[in-house]
């Protein structure tokens, strides 16, 4: 496994304070990038105690297949999981959640 394989790679900083920031609503009417990748905010209970996670999906560019992704929060870190085409964002939730919440419980 490569990071040169993945297509979120290149994260910029304003993408990660786009996600962490203090305006939860901005996002959901003009979306978002990530890896300057276009996104749409599906659900977002990245604040919500005892939940942490924020679900989205890529849009479509140039007739490119759409992918889910789940982002954890931990105390210091996000994880991010993206699904394979048309793997559920349900599964990437749960996955996300449970290694966010073991960061959390590990002091991360």
């Amino acid at each position: 496994f490569t990071y040169s394989c993945c297509p979120f790679v290149w994260f910029q900083p304003q993408e990660i304070d786009t996600l962490v920031g203090k305006d939860r609503e901005g996002f959901f009417t003009s979306g978002l990038t990530l890896g300057l990748k276009k996104c749409s905010v599906i659900r977002d209970s990245l604040y919500i105690d005892g939940d942490w996670t924020m679900d989205i999906r890529t849009k479509s560019q140039g007739g490119e297949p759409t992918y889910n992704i789940s982002i954890g929060r931990a105390g210091k870190a996000l994880v991010l999981a993206m699904g394979k085409e048309g793997v559920h964002g349900g599964q990437l939730n749960k996955k996300s959640y449970h290694m966010a919440d073991y960061l959390r419980k590990s002091g991360y």
